[in-house]
């Protein structure tokens, strides 16, 4: 199941590692990963940098003492997010009966013909990431990732990438994301057609 996320929303995932000790969170909340979201240098953080939602601003609107930018993520780095505490095969049962049995499977092959979805070739980059010690998943963002794998249903994509989970954060219905929109005036339907346009655009 892990290999369906892209080298972006693996980072997303593994970034909050590093983000959830500079809160003082003792687990990985939704904030955390919006907050991972606007690092990403291009997919979903340049959408959300246009909103307003940058690194600098998010992290002070939480509070946060931001750590060193991460190490590259590879994609052999499938094993530390399963060492997160994340039973995906629960969330992929959960949205499959919703959704039909094997509906991920099948808008994985209706897109394999497509270059856009192609994953970049691993490289053999100094310093990757690895996780030693983690910081368990919460509930809501278990919850997010649920409903992140939904949304790339309903796009019809066989990856989850970073801006499926933006979208999820979006629609979590968490109160600190929430509150954070609210603080830095987003406007949250704008924000979401702009995730969902760029997303348009890779499949265009």
């Amino acid at each position: 199941m892990f290999e369906r996320f892209t080298r972006d929303a693996r980072a997303v995932v593994i970034r909050t590692q590093d983000l959830c000790p500079a809160l003082g969170s003792d687990e990985v909340r939704p904030v955390h990963l919006l907050l991972a979201l606007t690092e990403q240098p291009g997919g979903a953080g340049a959408v959300l940098a246009a909103h307003g939602l940058t690194p600098d601003a998010v992290g002070a609107a939480l509070g946060a003492r931001r750590p060193a930018p991460p190490a590259p993520v590879g994609d052999d780095d499938a094993a530390a997010l399963a060492s997160l505490g994340i039973d995906l095969e629960a969330i992929r049962a959960a949205v499959e009966r919703q959704f039909g049995e094997g509906a991920f499977d099948a808008a994985a092959a209706a897109s394999a013909a497509d270059d856009v979805w192609a994953a970049p070739e691993d490289e053999a980059e100094p310093g990757r990431r690895r996780l030693g010690g983690h910081v368990r998943f919460g509930r809501g963002a278990k919850k997010v990732l649920e409903l992140s794998l939904r949304e790339a249903i309903r796009a019809r994509s066989g990856e989850i990438r970073s801006e499926h989970i933006a979208l999820a954060v979006l629609r979590s219905d968490d109160d600190a994301v929430r509150l954070l929109l609210r603080t830095l005036s987003v406007d949250v339907q704008a924000l979401r057609a702009d995730l969902e346009g760029g997303l348009n655009r890779r499949t265009a």
